[in-house]
């Protein structure tokens, strides 16, 4: 995508995951972009194009967002483990938390088929092979089982959060991750 093109995602994805995809219009969406609807049409073919070119624009940074600080900061991988379910209570607490984008996208999308499903999965994987790259590392007898099962934590954790508007869910998310470590790790990891 070009500079114009990626910039009109990047504003879609906020709008959509402001308001919604189904009641974010392509007259708002030409608004908030600054461009007219014939330019979005243009350049994505259809809503359903823009639908999937925001939430590409969002893979990189939203993966970033959860793994770059750790990979960073720390080297041991059993503790990347722990800091990647620690870094979640301020944002699952924050009073502008609206849920996963990803998920909320395949919410609003019924259709399996939609291109924007293949999208939301391409990204959930992503973050779950880094996981499994760290269960590995850490001596996790299992770790693809235990990165999915960690998903799910991470994936239960943000649905809470929403529900409850409150960074508990977080604090609950990191000690249960830490029970499923230690048990798929043990002592050896220590």
């Amino acid at each position: 995508m070009d500079t114009e093109s990626t910039r009109i995602a990047a504003v879609a994805a906020e709008r959509f995951h402001e308001c919604g995809i189904t009641a974010t219009g392509v007259d708002a969406l030409s608004r908030a972009a600054g461009v007219s609807k014939r330019t979005l049409y243009e350049r994505f073919g259809s809503k359903d194009g823009l639908v999937v070119a925001a939430y590409e624009s969002l893979d990189a940074p939203v993966y970033a967002r959860f793994t770059a600080a750790i990979e960073q900061r720390v080297d041991d991988p059993r503790a990347q483990l722990d800091a990647f379910f620690a870094q979640l209570e301020p944002i699952l607490g924050s009073p502008d938390f609206r849920g996963c984008p990803f998920t909320n996208a395949v919410a609003e999308l019924p259709e399996p088929e939609h291109p924007a499903h293949a999208v939301v999965r391409r990204h959930k994987e992503r973050i779950r092979r880094w996981l499994r790259e760290r269960a590995k590392a850490a001596g996790a007898a299992d770790p693809t089982a235990l990165s999915r099962q960690l998903m799910l934590v991470f994936a239960g954790a943000q649905a809470q959060a929403l529900i409850e508007g409150s960074g508990r869910p977080a604090r609950d998310a990191r000690r249960l991750a830490a029970e499923l470590v230690e048990t798929a790790v043990g002592a050896r990891g220590s």
